[in-house]
């Protein structure tokens, strides 16, 4: 399948570690300071790159000092420049804390990719992909609500299937706003926090059951280190995380998307690519940083042979 990432492309700092007590003197020494480039979406298409899926990218940088940096280390991970637009003003930069135990904590300046709508994308571009994905929903002013529901309606038009991960806590009249989007879904792929935000609901069966009704037939919603609960015609419940080491959690999650929609885009079963969903998150948590952390679909398949038996079954 030909798949087409819309979302955030943000530049990343990265600080270690960041305790309680850091933010109360003067000067604390870091293990690092790592500046990289992130965002759902950039996560998402650079990793699709790594394992051999070849996705196009839709984003956009600023007119700042960040931009240059932020092209340049998309180039070097195999993403295209072709559709990053430069837009007027500030890039989306994001300050990540990591605390000792590999949790962080985000601080955010909106720049150009926060502000993308669906006429940044052509029907042109969408004839040409099979899967629209879009990354940060609910974070994307001028996509959230009416551009959404009007992208969606074209790609759909064009025989599209649609995916999309969402970013926050969405509630108010965001959550209102997004329920005609989320009826669109083909896939749907939220994180546990986020998925209670909008449907409600506490338990992961009981949040299943709020988005298949609303017509979402394929949920997998991503539980950290618990792993991921799917929820299809085929299955329904947890498929537990690979073992490993955690040095960093940021881009956890993008990775599960990415190695589900991988293994998807190859004709897998959703079992199966909520397995390899689990393995990405597995590799990435061991290193720094949300992006570039992945190898090959090989290496997750080694991740998931490598687990024990009842883990792999």
């Amino acid at each position: 399948m030909r798949i087409l990432c819309v979302g955030l492309m943000v530049c990343d700092i990265s600080i270690s570690p960041v305790t309680e007590n850091a933010l109360a003197v003067d000067a604390t020494p870091a293990n690092f300071i790592k500046v990289a480039v992130g965002g759902d979406a950039f996560n998402v298409a650079s990793n699709l790159q790594a394992l051999g899926a070849s996705p196009t990218f839709v984003s956009a940088v600023g007119t700042d000092r960040f931009a240059p940096l932020m092209l340049e280390y998309a180039g070097q991970l195999g993403i295209s420049s072709s559709y990053i637009q430069t837009l007027p003003g500030a890039s989306s930069v994001t300050a990540i804390l990591i605390h000792e135990d590999g949790e962080r904590n985000f601080i955010v300046q909106r720049g150009a990719s926060h502000f993308l709508t669906e006429e940044n994308i052509s029907d042109e571009l969408l004839l040409a992909h099979d899967l629209l994905y879009i990354g940060s929903a609910c974070d994307l002013p001028g996509l959230d609500g009416d551009g959404m529901r009007t992208l969606f309606r074209r790609a759909k038009a064009h025989g599209v299937k649609l995916a999309m991960d969402v970013t926050g806590n969405p509630s108010g009249a965001l959550k209102e706003r997004m329920k005609s989007v989320l009826s669109q879904l083909d896939l749907f792929l939220p994180s546990l926090h986020e998925a209670q935000s909008l449907s409600g609901y506490e338990e992961p069966q009981q949040i299943a059951a709020y988005f298949h009704k609303l017509g979402i037939p394929v949920l997998a919603i991503k539980m950290g280190k618990a792993g991921a609960y799917l929820s299809c015609r085929e299955f329904e419940g947890c498929l537990p995380t690979y073992p490993g080491r955690v040095v960093d959690t940021t881009g956890a999650g993008d990775a599960f998307v990415s190695g589900f929609l991988a293994a998807y885009s190859r004709g897998m079963d959703f079992i199966h690519a909520a397995q390899f969903g689990n393995a990405a998150g597995t590799v990435c948590v061991g290193k720094i940083g949300s992006s570039g952390n992945l190898e090959s679909l090989e290496q997750l398949l080694q991740v998931i042979n490598s687990a024990p038996a009842e883990r792999r079954s």
